[in-house]
């Protein structure tokens, strides 16, 4: 049986155009949009219906080094030099392409379903009692989201909010995360009550404080109220955090969601448990770090950090007379797509995901920044 189709062999190479440009002016090539574009790393040959300008070669791979709106510069190695022209459009229509192994059976997927969870808020660590989980990364999941073959997409992993090592501070929010077109919100930082501090606004809201911090619509939930000396718990995706029982009993933090869409049950999006001086420590949830816990006003209690890959919130940290006392850190975002195997790979994918096979569903796990092509 031949394993010929259309003049093509199965797994032979073959052109997968990206987008038109025009290289007038060394060393800057011009694409027709910004989403034509291709972004940094990306590895393309070439092809023309005329002539290229001088100093430019089919058959020649190049890599994009730099990106700047509708503009970009190659060179012929990662990394290096940015190759030049001569000034001149040449003739013809000058097209960037990706190679891709031939394949018969599959097309491009039109849609992918999608996880993009944010960074979470880093719990308080102050002096003074009463400190505030951190709020989750906001949360966003769904299917459908349309696929345009050749266009590029930017994934985009917010960092967790760094714990705070002081005496007066309020936790730093994460960073946020994006899938294309839609980003999640960092979540809010833990507010420290006596030191009078709120929490912050975020994807899920800080927990207080003076006041907690509020969540963003669809994508997570308030933090929860201080009580003298008790901190609330940082807001999670799937619930506000609880505010402190008592004076002496901190909140926990807000609920997450439990995703299956790796292949496996797991829960992200936690927020982090309310810490204070000679308090019981508030508990995380879903990724979300547990809170220091201090006995009395001479011991420091560390709150915990947020699970990486999770975007769950920090522990909120406790009182401590003769030290510094630090708030837990969050945890990193995360996205992840999947769509039906039956379906081709990607052309380019760049940041190292993990690749999954499970369910009828290949799985692409970002844990840091990139981009894909389909």
């Amino acid at each position: 049986m031949s394993n010929r189709l259309g003049g093509f062999i199965a797994g032979q190479n073959v052109n997968s155009p990206i987008g038109t440009f025009t290289a007038v002016t060394s060393p800057t090539f011009t694409f027709a949009s910004t989403q034509a574009t291709p972004v940094v790393g990306t590895p393309v040959q070439f092809t023309t219906t005329g002539t290229l300008p001088t100093g430019l070669s089919t058959n020649t791979t190049y890599y994009v080094i730099s990106t700047s709106t509708n503009t970009c510069q190659f060179s012929t190695t990662q990394g290096g030099s940015a190759v030049t022209f001569t000034n001149s459009s040449g003739s013809g229509t000058h097209t960037a392409v990706v190679q891709q192994a031939f394949n018969p059976l599959f097309g491009v997927t039109p849609t992918v379903e999608y996880l993009i969870v944010a960074g979470g808020g880093a719990g308080a660590g102050s002096y003074q009692p009463g400190d505030g989980g951190g709020g989750a990364g906001g949360l966003l999941q769904a299917a459908g989201y349309t696929i345009t073959a050749g266009t590029p997409i930017t994934v985009t992993i917010g960092s967790g909010g760094v714990g705070v090592n002081g005496f007066y501070n309020v936790g730093a929010s994460g960073g946020n995360s994006t899938f294309g077109i839609y980003t999640a919100t960092g979540g809010g930082g833990g507010g420290s009550n006596q030191a009078g501090y709120a929490g912050t606004s975020g994807g899920s809201g800080g927990g207080g404080g003076v006041s907690a911090g509020s969540g963003t619509s669809g994508q997570g939930y308030a933090g929860g109220a201080v009580n003298g000396g008790a901190g609330g718990g940082g807001g999670g995706a799937g619930s506000v955090g609880q505010p402190a029982r008592t004076s002496t009993v901190n909140g926990n933090g807000g609920c997450g969601i439990c995703s299956t869409i790796t292949g496996e049950a797991v829960y992200y999006a936690g927020g982090g448990g309310g810490g204070g001086e000679g308090a019981s420590g508030g508990f995380g949830s879903a990724g979300g770090g547990n809170a220091g816990l201090s006995t009395n006003s001479y011991l420091q209690g560390y709150g915990i950090d947020g699970i990486a890959g999770t975007g769950g919130g920090g522990g909120g940290g406790s009182k401590a007379a003769g030290g510094s006392p630090v708030g837990g850190s969050g945890g990193s975002g995360i996205v992840v797509i999947r769509y039906p195997q039956t379906f081709a790979p990607p052309v380019l994918v760049t940041g190292s995901p993990q690749v999954r096979f499970a369910h009828g569903y290949q799985i692409y796990i970002w844990t840091s920044s990139g981009s894909v092509i389909f």
